[in-house]
């Protein structure tokens, strides 16, 4: 029971729990769960089947949460009191069920909702066109022309159009050689991936930008980024230099993330001060743009840029690369951390009513989840919400 204050630990509980892997103790406790809803089966008879899964999702989140809350080390006992406490917060939450259910009023406790964001995306071609990318498909591939993930064409019979034949772009951009450049651009609530020239993979979170040539030429591997994207770089030799590995650079405003092979994330959006590189695999180098300061990075690190300072720390890394596994993941967050998430997955505006919570959130719940699931996690710190058409009030609702 030590480790289950360790958010990576505690998910490894849930998975073996879910695969019947789990130790008495974790069974023991993760199974109060579904003995409460299997004895309240009466309370769910009039919900749909998806109504019934979110509830049930919602109540193991809970559980996780309990789990997280601070471990007294001199009493034994302590240590049993947060999961007592989930187990009353389950009861609750079946008798409240049971009213609803009565009430029949899912419906509308659904009206006013905000669905999530989903695959979008445009790309803008070395020659000016802009094309809406297919919400069917998770991404595209850069080689002789631009293709979706499953082969298809994505410029439909209009020919390469500038993808693939040499030349400086128009505009003329620095750092890409005589490669033509292409713009993928992601909206407020939109992910997309891209397999660049080298066999590179980026994924693209909500409202980012991402610059890149058509190909790379030898010795030089570099692309342009604002806002936030997951990269799995492949290493490729340079020829010129009787194979030694090309390095991968990628550029934000504020630093050049400098690799060979690895898995990274890079959070750079434009309204946030601080840029933070977390490294997975492999080493990087960062390299701040206003102080020259050059620092690498293992695995498990994470470089905080802002202005001339960089600031190397071990972090969680499951928490800064979670959305590209399509999860919300907060742990101790405060409200302003929360809150532009929700504003750029959910393309909304969250204002607050009366003085900004202080609470601290942990926690995680899928991003295909509408919007009033994600806030309804919120209602356990302490803090309400009222959803507008686009607009998001919160309220803060903790007494002290």
């Amino acid at each position: 029971m030590e480790g289950f204050n360790n958010g990576k630990q505690l998910k490894h509980m849930v998975r073996r729990y879910v695969k019947g892997r789990a130790t008495p103790q974790e069974s023991d406790f993760l199974g109060e769960w579904d003995r409460y809803l299997d004895s309240h089966h009466d309370a769910f008879a009039d919900l749909p089947q998806q109504e019934r899964d979110t509830i049930r999702d919602t109540m193991l989140n809970e559980l996780k949460l309990a789990i997280h809350a601070p471990k007294p080390r001199k009493n034994v006992l302590y240590r049993w009191l947060p999961y007592a406490a989930a187990v009353l917060f389950v009861a609750s939450v079946v008798a409240y069920i049971a009213v609803v259910s009565r009430q029949s009023s899912v419906e509308a406790l659904r009206a006013g909702d905000i669905p999530p964001g989903g695959n979008r995306a445009t790309l803008t071609l070395a020659d000016g066109r802009t094309i809406s990318l297919s919400e069917a498909q998770a991404g595209i591939v850069v080689a002789d022309g631009v293709t979706y993930l499953d082969g298809s064409s994505v410029l439909h019979g209009q020919g390469n159009g500038g993808t693939a034949e040499p030349g400086q772009a128009a505009g003329g951009d620095h750092g890409f050689a005589s490669a033509q450049v292409h713009t993928l651009t992601t909206p407020k609530g939109g992910t997309y991936q891209v397999t660049l020239a080298d066999g590179s993979r980026v994924w693209l979170n909500a409202g980012s930008t991402l610059r890149y040539p058509s190909r790379f030429d030898d010795g030089s591997r570099e692309v342009f980024l604002e806002g936030e994207a997951y990269f799995d770089i492949r290493e490729q030799a340079d020829r010129r230099t009787n194979g030694r590995k090309a390095p991968f650079c990628v550029v934000t405003g504020s630093q050049a993330v400098e690799v060979l092979g690895t898995e990274f994330n890079v959070s750079a959006y434009a309204d946030d001060r601080e840029t933070k590189t977390t490294l997975l695999e492999g080493r990087v180098q960062i390299v701040n743009c206003e102080s020259g300061a050059v620092n690498q990075l293992r695995p498990g690190q994470q470089a905080t840029t802002r202005n001339a300072a960089t600031v190397v720390r071990n972090v969680d890394t499951e928490q800064y690369t979670s959305w590209k596994s399509g999860l919300f993941y907060f742990r101790d967050a405060d409200i302003d951390a929360v809150v532009k998430q929700l504003e750029r997955w959910y393309d909304v505006q969250v204002v607050y009513a009366g003085a900004k919570p202080t609470n601290q959130f942990t926690g995680e719940i899928p991003r295909d989840r509408n919007a009033s699931e994600v806030l309804a996690m919120l209602e356990f710190f302490g803090v309400s919400y009222r959803i507008d058409g686009k607009k998001i009030t919160l309220s803060n609702n903790q007494t002290e």
